[in-house]
């Protein structure tokens, strides 16, 4: 009952901020948990003319015919592959980057490095994806024109139509938009790190590779497991900032399609284009369930190891 006062007092103190939170949690409720009556559908046939309520309940139909799909493992190697590409380097990109900038004593150069790092973020998908088709085309596209000159190709190269290519791309992209946004939780993870442990390291002699080790990284580890975990719990819809849909539906082509198809647009393209929408809801919602799995996996392994955990 006492605790129950307290918070009724705290609440009657923050009534302010929770005035503030409410368009946030009504927008949560109506756009993230609304929709999941929807996800019925995974179990029935669904029927225009019958409704949601009214389709046919069909069970694990859908899901058995997903595990049966021929696309299957196709699907889930590109998937993996591409997310396994950028933990192990989009992951660490940011966190080296704001190691580096931290380093800089040049306000002037540190400021203008970060501006460039960041800029690529505000730029839409579908714009880098038009640039990448003039990058790497093979019809006067500077990348070809650059590797000719060098003699590194004897010809151009059809980078967009090669699969072995795509995954490589993919990752290149990902990177030069990703990395300077993604530094800015490192760097402000560094700023909290108190600076008389540095004054008292470079009394005791410490280099500054000694200070990283030893002061900055440790100082960050808390930072660095959550975002680790995050990635994780993630990899089915692309890793770090999720990247993989609009590279794989924008970049991808029949060339490269063995190489560029992922889970969520062959989720797209099973529920829009052929109609199937009952079969990609099931796909999507087994995506949210295994998702889940790892993510709470990852978050208990990290706990038993170091200590750190999301929850």
């Amino acid at each position: 009952m006492e605790k129950a006062k307290q918070a009724l007092s705290l609440f009657r103190k923050q009534w302010i901020f929770h005035l503030m939170l409410l368009p946030a949690i009504v927008w949560l409720f109506l756009f993230a948990y609304m929709p999941m009556v929807g996800l019925q559908i995974s179990f029935k046939d669904y029927m225009f003319n019958k409704g949601i309520w009214g389709s046919p309940f069909v069970g694990l139909k859908h899901f058995r015919d997903f595990l049966i799909d021929p696309n299957l493992i196709t699907v889930l190697k590109n998937t993996f592959g591409i997310s396994l590409m950028k933990l192990f380097f989009m992951f660490p990109a940011p966190i080296v980057l704001a190691l580096l900038l931290n380093e800089v004593k040049n306000l002037a150069f540190k400021k203008v490095t970060q501006t460039v790092s960041y800029f690529p973020y505000f730029i839409s998908w579908v714009m880098i994806a038009l640039m990448a088709q003039q990058w790497f085309s093979a019809n006067n596209g500077f990348i070809n024109n650059a590797l000719v000159s060098l003699g590194v190709l004897k010809e151009p190269f059809l980078f967009l139509g090669e699969p072995r290519a795509f995954w490589s791309i993919s990752l290149f992209l990902d990177i030069w938009k990703n990395i300077g946004y993604g530094s800015i939780i490192y760097l402000a993870a560094i700023a909290g790190i108190d600076p008389t442990l540095y004054e008292a390291a470079e009394v005791d002699g410490a280099k500054k590779l000694h200070k990283i080790v030893h002061i900055t990284l440790p100082g960050i580890a808390g930072t660095v497991i959550i975002m680790f975990i995050l990635n994780i719990g993630s990899m089915l819809s692309g890793g770090s900032f999720g990247s993989n849909f609009q590279i794989s539906y924008l970049l991808g082509n029949p060339l490269n399609i063995t190489r560029s198809e992922i889970l969520d647009t062959y989720i797209l393209k099973i529920g829009f284009s052929l109609g199937r929408y009952s079969f990609a809801s099931a796909v999507g919602l087994l995506q949210s369930i295994v998702s889940f799995i790892l993510l709470l996996s990852t978050n208990m392994l990290s706990r038993r190891i170091t200590g750190e955990s999301f929850f």
